[in-house]
């Protein structure tokens, strides 16, 4: 499958709104969103985000370690960033697979 020119900029602002995202949700385990409606749902979207990376970090444990990097920073990224890093990583190691 061949990709349109351009398209690898999409994973800068992956990356921009996952961290984002991780930001508030760290931010709703302290004041003042900690008391608030939406301290509650930041609290189980960290949750939610802590869980699905870590398994992304296991699933792609045979990627993360075809990379020329250290693993730990890989795995890091991807508990971070999950499959967009995954993703950017696949790119630049030239593996077009689906798996």
């Amino acid at each position: 499958m061949s990709e349109r020119p351009g398209s690898e900029s999409i994973y800068p602002i992956g990356k921009i709104i996952i961290g984002v995202t991780w930001l508030f949700a760290t931010a709703s385990f302290f004041p003042p969103l900690e008391t608030t409606a939406a301290g509650g749902f930041g609290r189980t979207l960290f949750l939610a985000l802590a869980v699905v990376h870590a398994i992304e970090c296991l699933v792609f444990l045979g990627v993360l370690r075809r990379s020329p990097r250290p693993l730990a920073g890989e795995i890091w990224q991807t508990f971070l960033f999950g499959i967009v890093h995954v993703s950017a990583l696949r790119r630049e190691l030239g593996d077009g697979s689906g798996r």
